[in-house]
């Protein structure tokens, strides 16, 4: 798969202005025994090894919440490239802020013939539960030399943090994204996130 490990390695930026297919949100999670709560101000982070298409998640997913009538944030508004990976830095930027969710999003590796949804929910690993330490080893993960080199596929991640509990209240993943396609947008796929997070709850509904 040297054309998927060529587009991996120029940044995934085709991603964020080609195609991806098929698209659809795929599955969800949600917190049990918790009410969902509509989250009206919002931080967004990506997580890339590439500080423009870093922003341009967060730009994205920004842009599409505003358009629902959620205040939203990109998170390097608010921090350094370097204080991006830096968890106390990242902790007391959420905290001066004043928001009420913080929003984790990244592409997710995935070799679709050892992978299956199973249905409409996922499994969230126990590591998920806090946005600290969860943050911090996502971050380590995705960005680490070679994280996209044996993937065959990717899925966009979403993850919605509850910011003064810190505790992940909803998470959701895109169907597997060809890089290759130019079928549908990532935007659409942002905003079928978006869609399921009104539709669940947890965002305001006007």
């Amino acid at each position: 798969m040297r054309s998927f490990r060529l587009a991996v390695a120029i940044g995934l930026a085709a991603l964020l202005t080609l195609g991806c297919a098929p698209g659809p949100l795929s599955t969800t999670w949600i917190a049990p025994g918790t009410p969902p709560t509509p989250y009206r101000d919002l931080i967004v982070f990506g997580i890339s090894t590439n500080p423009v298409v870093r922003r341009a998640y967060e730009d994205n997913f920004v842009e599409v919440l505003k358009g629902a009538g959620v205040q939203a944030r990109a998170a390097h508004t608010l921090l350094s490239d370097r204080d991006v990976g830096r968890s106390r830095a990242v902790q007391e930027a959420v905290g001066r802020s004043g928001a009420d969710g913080v929003i984790v999003t990244y592409l997710a590796g995935e070799n679709p013939d050892a992978a299956s949804s199973g249905g409409r929910t996922h499994v969230v690993p126990s590591l998920y539960g806090r946005l600290y330490p969860y943050y911090g080893h996502i971050l380590s993960e995705v960005t680490a030399p070679g994280y996209y080199a044996d993937y065959r596929a990717l899925r966009l991640e979403t993850n919605l943090y509850d910011a003064g509990r810190a505790t992940l209240v909803w998470s959701g993943r895109s169907d597997p994204l060809d890089p290759s396609s130019e079928q549908t947008m990532i935007s659409e796929v942002i905003a079928a996130m978006i869609g399921k997070l009104k539709a669940d709850g947890f965002l305001p509904t006007s």
